[in-house]
């Protein structure tokens, strides 16, 4: 099943915020992806709060997290550890160091992720993703973006900004299907009620994004280019031959916003 958001799998926020304003920016976000790539944090290392049994489909590729555990059971005199070694982090906050091992480890041990990742405003506590945020330093890359998004505040869209982070997925790449949980609560958790609030814009449709419902096996696609969804239903994107992106900005919406898009009644979702 689904838990959506007021009954909804997700709720389409184009009628209610500038998207065409966003879909401008498109040529000044390319150039910023170009300029900004030594910013890029490379591959989710994160090992998901959540069972695959529900997946839309089988797994058949070797996420960063798993090629790393398979690296850490190797012996110390097998080549791949020993040449490892000379890569591996002092410091896994750093996210330079993380980013050639990550390289490595998709050589050396086939490891797959689609995903670089910009963040304009700090990254943080991925558990606490809507608490308040300070700018990059990649901002200077995206001065459009960083306006459209401040103006959301200008506007009463939202009280104040989170983490803000484009997700670039590869030609070839496939969104990795998943549900955003509190990792604190362990791999068991179902639904657990929340207020994380957020806005997900893309420039286009053209790949399909979709929330999963495992229950009756169908994909309700999200065909709008700004949306929210119930951050712990099932989320995934289909194959592209093309780069893809799409922003998500952490947040808490304004109670005028809430009303306008009709979830001022709901406590948590």
């Amino acid at each position: 099943m689904i838990r959506g958001i007021g009954g909804q799998p997700y709720i389409a926020l184009d009628n209610y915020l500038d998207v065409d304003g966003f879909k401008e920016l498109h040529p000044e976000i390319c150039k910023g992806f170009a300029l900004a790539r030594e910013y890029a944090k490379e591959g989710t290392w994160m090992k998901p709060g959540f069972k695959f049994d529900d997946m839309s489909y089988i797994l058949d590729w070797k996420p960063i997290y798993k090629a790393f555990a398979e690296y850490e059971a190797l012996p110390d005199n097998d080549p791949i550890k020993v040449q490892g070694a000379e890569l591996f982090p002092k410091d896994f906050k750093d996210y330079k160091q993380r980013n050639l091992f990550t390289r490595y480890l998709k050589g050396a041990l086939g490891a797959n992720d689609p995903y670089i990742y910009y963040f304009l405003w700090e990254e943080g506590d991925w558990n606490k993703r809507n608490a308040e945020r300070i700018p990059t330093p990649e901002q200077q890359y995206f001065p459009g973006v960083v306006k459209w998004v401040e103006d959301l505040i200008e506007k009463n869209v939202i009280t104040h900004i989170g983490r803000v982070i484009f997700f670039h997925c590869e030609h070839d790449g496939k969104a990795f299907e998943h549900r955003d949980l509190d990792g604190s609560k362990g791999t068991e958790q179902g639904f657990s009620p929340h207020n994380n609030e957020f806005i997900h814009i893309r420039y286009r449709t053209k790949r399909g994004f979709y929330i999963w419902d495992p229950e009756v096996k169908q994909k309700h696609y999200v065909n709008s280019c700004a949306s929210f969804w119930n951050d712990q239903d099932w989320h995934g994107g289909e194959i592209s031959n093309e780069q893809e992106y799409g922003l998500r900005i952490d947040c808490k919406f304004s109670d005028r916003f809430k009303e306008e898009i009709g979830i001022a009644h709901l406590e948590h979702y």
